[in-house]
């Protein structure tokens, strides 16, 4: 009498049921990798990147240097007012020179001594840090947390250069701030690649000794969005023919 073999329907759901879960969990676990993958992909690309980047708005639009004939507003700058140890006196002062270079180009303003002004310009120089280096490009670079995880790894130098401005807007006569913003910079550089610098004479006169760093890139960037700030912010009844 032949022997035949046979499997229950609870058996068979058992089965079935095991074959699904292991599918699952194949896929879970693909899933998880390629997650992680992508998570690792994201965090180097922030924290290592090698390019100069700023961390400027970018949303201000207008030409500083496009053609101007009209009515002026008679402002003055103060001296740049220094919350850094990172910046002396001289080094602010020509800060200030090329800040009124850049305004003065536009058409826009006189110039003027602050008891003439209709509006004062005050700027603060909040943070200045020429180079800040020790992280590294490719893994556990930047000067990041990751620095100390996997810090064995090598990579190039990185050099690191910050700026932050803060810029007011006020009315001589009343005293009252009519607008006022913080304008930040920050250009990372990879060791042996020299900082692009566009040609401006002005900023060759005062700053010359920081043309092709990233420290001259952070100040051309922070200086050129004062104006730009400037020009969009300063109300039209100031204005005069």
């Amino acid at each position: 009498m032949a022997e035949h073999s046979s499997v229950s329907p609870r058996g068979e759901l058992s089965l079935t049921a095991c074959l699904i879960g292991n599918i699952l969990k194949l896929r879970m676990k693909k899933f998880l990798t390629l997650c992680s993958c992508v998570i690792m992909l994201l965090f180097l690309s922030g924290c290592f990147s090698t390019k100069p980047h700023s961390l400027l708005d970018k949303t201000s639009a207008g030409d500083l240097g496009s053609p101007y004939q009209g009515p002026q507003a008679k402002i003055s700058v103060n001296d740049f007012e220094l919350k850094t140890s990172g910046l002396d006196e001289q080094g602010s002062q020509a800060l200030k020179e090329y800040f009124i270079s850049i305004l003065n180009g536009t058409k826009r303003f006189v110039i003027v001594a602050p008891q003439d002004a209709d509006l004062i310009i005050s700027v603060a120089v909040v943070e200045f840090i020429p180079e800040n280096s020790g992280g590294k490009s490719g893994l556990a670079g930047g000067g990041s947390s990751a620095s100390s995880f996997m810090g064995g790894l090598l990579g190039e130098v990185l050099n690191k250069a910050n700026m932050q401005l803060s810029l007011r807007i006020i009315n001589r006569a009343t005293s009252e701030v009519i607008s006022s913003r913080d304008i930040q910079s920050q250009v990372v550089e990879s060791h042996g690649k020299k900082v692009k610098f566009p040609q401006d004479k002005a900023f060759r006169a005062q700053l010359s000794h920081y043309i092709g760093t990233p420290m001259g890139k952070v100040i051309y960037d922070c200086i050129i969005e004062a104006g730009r700030y400037i020009v969009q912010n300063v109300p039209q009844n100031y204005y005069k023919g």
